[in-house]
């Protein structure tokens, strides 16, 4: 009886860890919320879960999304892509280094688009950090049902 109780102990446990592991630190680049928040600042937290992803700035303000009203999540260079259109659509409202978005360095760059309440577009830009970003685009399909878009490579091409 020990012994299975134990066994069990050991396959609930991590199930446990894994479920309360949903917030992570991110960086806010930009999107529907105009923040003072400095894009260099890694304090901001993302939560993901089944009812919703939050996004908990720094300075205090708070994004709270439906997971059911996300319409697109992108990773990487695609993410940075769909911030030329959120400026074109009036959706991007916190200043972005434009330069830094479209450099070749991986920076684990993700956004999240989606319709509000009141039939708004909105979106978030963020930096997941490169020792959990496959965990937070894991968790955003998940919470979502979405697929992640992300560049599609031409295998033919070599880089310089």
């Amino acid at each position: 009886m020990k012994l299975l109780t134990a066994l069990l102990l050991c396959l609930a446990l991590p199930t446990l860890a894994v479920a309360q592991r949903d917030a992570f630190n991110v960086r806010y680049l930009g999107g529907s919320v105009e923040t003072k928040t400095d894009k260099e600042d890694w304090k901001n937290k993302l939560t993901v879960r089944s009812d919703e992803i939050r996004l908990e700035l720094k300075d205090g303000q708070k994004v709270s999304i439906d997971p059911h009203s996300v319409t697109s999540i992108s990773y990487g260079r695609e993410a940075t892509r769909h911030v030329a259109r959120w400026i074109t659509l009036g959706i991007l409202f916190a200043p972005i280094a434009a330069i830094g978005l479209f450099n070749e360095n991986v920076q684990h760059y993700v956004s999240i688009e989606y319709e509000s309440a009141d039939h708004k577009k909105g979106g978030v830009l963020i930096q997941a950090h490169k020792d959990n970003y496959r965990n937070v685009l894991a968790m955003l399909r998940g919470a979502t049902g979405k697929e992640i878009e992300t560049e599609k490579k031409n295998p033919g091409t070599k880089k310089p």
